[in-house]
């Protein structure tokens, strides 16, 4: 099997991205009758699809440390004893 046909086992569609005329990405969506919906609302959206490519997923053995120290307790200040300005 060579790497282009483990990439394609590997692909899958992730969602559709809305665009604005500009470019500039409106929403995520789900499905595509979500993004066909919102470029019905202006007729200069645009939507892509966008394909995700997971990596191998790779278990690390690991080691439990002791639990971090607590922070140390924060110094308050004392009450105002001044009194609201009133006009």
């Amino acid at each position: 099997m060579n790497q282009l046909q483990k990439i394609d086992q590997i692909e899958y569609t992730g969602h559709y991205s809305v665009f604005d005329k500009n470019g500039r990405k409106i929403c995520d969506c789900s499905s595509i009758q979500d993004a066909m919906m919102m470029c019905s609302f202006d007729n200069t959206r645009t939507y892509r699809q966008i394909k995700i490519i997971m990596d191998q997923v790779v278990s690390i053995p690991f080691e439990r440390l002791e639990d971090d120290r607590q922070l140390r307790p924060q110094n308050t200040l004392p009450d105002r004893q001044a009194v609201p300005f009133t006009v």
